[in-house]
C-alpha cells in the first residue's frame, strides 16, 4: 500500500512528467501554427501565379491588339497598309481622257508625289493654288500624280475645265485605290521615290513650302 502511493506520488510529483507533457503540448502548438501558416502560404502562392498568369494574358491581349492595328507591313500590288520605306502599293488607273497610268510607269525615272483629292474637298481647293505652283516649278523633278476617289470621270473633267489644272489627275471611282493605300481623309501625300519606296507621308493641307520640303527629300 505504502508502496502504491509512493508510486503515485512520483507520478504526480514527477518533474520529467510535466516537463514531456509541457514539450509535446508546444510540439502540438507548433504542428498547428506550422499547418496554419502552410496553408496561407499556399494559398499566398496559388493567388501569385494567378496574378501572374492574369498579367501575361492581359499583355499577349495588348500585343495581338497592337499587332492587328500597327500598319506595318510590306508593301506590295497586294499590300494592305503602308509603311515608309517599303515598296509603294503599284496600282493602274486612268485619266479623264481614257488613257492607262500606272505608278510603276514611272519607276527609275521620276519621284512621284501621289496625292488623293476630292473636288468637293475644302482643303483640296486651298491647296490647289500652291500645287498647281508646284507642279509648274518642279515638273522635270518629279511626277504630280492626283486620284480622285468616289467621284465621276465627267465630274473630274468638269473640275479640270473649271480649275484650269496643270496636274495628272486619275479616277478611282469605287475607291479601290483608295482602299489600297488605306486613306482616311483629303488630301493625303505620298512621297515616292525613283525605286518606288515609300519616302513620307503627309496627310492633310500642304503648302508650297510643304511641298517643297518633300521634295527635298528625294533625288
Amino acid at each position: 500500500m505504502n508502496q502504491e502511493i509512493s508510486e503515485k506520488n512520483k507520478k504526480e510529483n514527477c518533474s520529467f512528467c510535466d516537463s514531456t507533457k509541457e514539450a509535446v503540448n508546444k510540439l502540438d502548438t507548433a504542428k498547428g501554427f506550422k499547418a496554419k501558416h502552410k496553408g496561407n502560404l499556399s494559398a499566398r502562392w496559388l493567388t501569385f501565379l494567378f496574378l501572374i498568369v492574369g498579367v501575361l494574358a492581359i499583355w499577349k491581349l495588348q500585343l495581338s491588339f497592337s499587332s492587328s492595328s500597327k500598319r506595318q507591313v510590306s508593301l506590295s500590288p497586294d499590300s494592305k497598309g503602308i509603311e515608309i520605306g517599303s515598296f509603294a502599293p503599284d496600282f493602274a488607273s486612268e485619266d479623264v481622257f481614257s488613257t492607262k497610268v500606272s505608278l510603276s510607269d514611272f519607276q527609275d525615272k521620276k519621284p512621284v508625289l501621289l496625292i488623293f483629292w476630292a473636288t468637293w474637298c475644302g482643303q483640296c481647293a486651298k491647296e490647289l493654288p500652291s500645287l498647281k505652283t508646284f507642279t509648274k516649278r518642279y515638273q522635270d523633278k518629279i511626277q504630280v500624280l492626283v486620284v480622285d476617289s468616289g467621284e465621276t470621270k465627267q465630274t473630274i473633267k468638269d473640275y479640270i475645265q473649271e480649275k484650269n489644272t496643270n496636274f495628272l489627275i486619275l479616277l478611282d471611282e469605287e475607291r479601290k485605290i483608295w482602299n489600297q493605300y488605306l486613306i482616311r481623309g483629303t488630301p493625303s501625300h505620298f512621297l515616292i521615290d525613283k525605286e518606288g519606296k515609300i519616302v513620307t507621308l503627309r496627310p492633310g493641307l500642304a503648302g508650297l513650302s510643304d511641298l517643297e520640303t518633300m521634295l527635298t527629300m528625294v533625288k
